[in-house]
């Protein structure tokens, strides 16, 4: 387990302030002996798992899983006794339970930055999605952390292609700007929009794709978006440069 010093050395790598980095450190944590509790019950994904998995630029706060059965508790107690075990006092300290859409689980750790005061313990958000609507089959990835004490591991993480459909889903439900950065990212990276996988996706909501009603959100997002992003990444593109890019994409698709 690394130590305050140890960790404020460690942001000259992780591009994060102290804060950010103690975070993501327990992030790794977690997801260590997630990866050794889980028998692919939880499937990573969501803006963490593009930063931890695919090489997205931006602090993400909480962890998202989809899970493919009913015992996420269960899992997640266990892997906060090996958080126990491996030298950092946590808790599951509460479970919020969302009509059967989702669960959410708050962990309290005394991480490296605990100096004895309420404040100073760090808060870890596990989302858990129970709409069981995954369509691909998830692939497993190797995550190399840079800390020195968190050894590689593999996770079980839903696909480029999945994620980028949920992400088109969440601008059209709720928009917020760092959705359209994650996929920016991906639209990147050369993943592929594949607009049937969207429509399953929007189904749970009984939407289909609209595409001016996506422009609008898009375009709707430009005053949050210095805002929202200058805290979590070292860059931010410009709001123009983000939807000539994106828009090639999106002009094409049928209403």
């Amino acid at each position: 387990m690394l130590d305050r010093r140890q960790l404020q050395e460690l942001t000259k790598v992780s591009g994060f302030n102290l804060w950010q980095t103690e975070k993501d450190y327990l992030q790794h944590v977690f997801l260590l002996f997630l990866s050794a509790e889980s028998k692919g019950e939880f499937v990573f994904k969501g803006g963490t798992a593009l930063q931890k998995v695919y090489g997205l630029n931006r602090f993400s706060l909480d962890l998202d899983f989809t899970s493919r059965n009913d015992n996420e508790e269960e899992i997640v107690k266990r892997v906060v006794m090996d958080i126990i075990d491996f030298g950092f006092a946590a808790e599951v300290f509460r479970v919020e339970k969302f009509k059967g859409i989702s669960k959410n689980l708050a962990l309290r750790i005394k991480g490296p930055l605990f100096n004895g005061s309420d404040r100073s313990v760090a808060p870890l958000r596990i989302e858990v999605s129970r709409r069981r609507d995954m369509v691909l089959g998830p692939e497993v990835k190797e995550v190399v952390p840079i800390y020195p004490d968190i050894r590689p591991y593999l996770l079980q993480v839903m696909k480029p292609e999945e994620i980028l459909a949920e992400k088109v889903r969440a601008i059209l439900y709720r928009g917020r700007a760092s959705d359209l950065y994650d996929l920016w990212f991906l639209i990147r990276k050369g993943v592929k929009i594949d607009l049937g996988l969207v429509n399953n996706k929007l189904s749970y909501y009984k939407m289909t794709f609209d595409v001016k009603e996506f422009r609008k959100n898009v375009l709707g997002m430009e005053k949050m978006w210095m805002e929202e992003l200058k805290p979590i990444t070292t860059f931010v593109p410009a709001f123009k440069k983000v939807i000539e890019d994106i828009e090639p994409f999106f002009s094409n698709k049928a209403d």
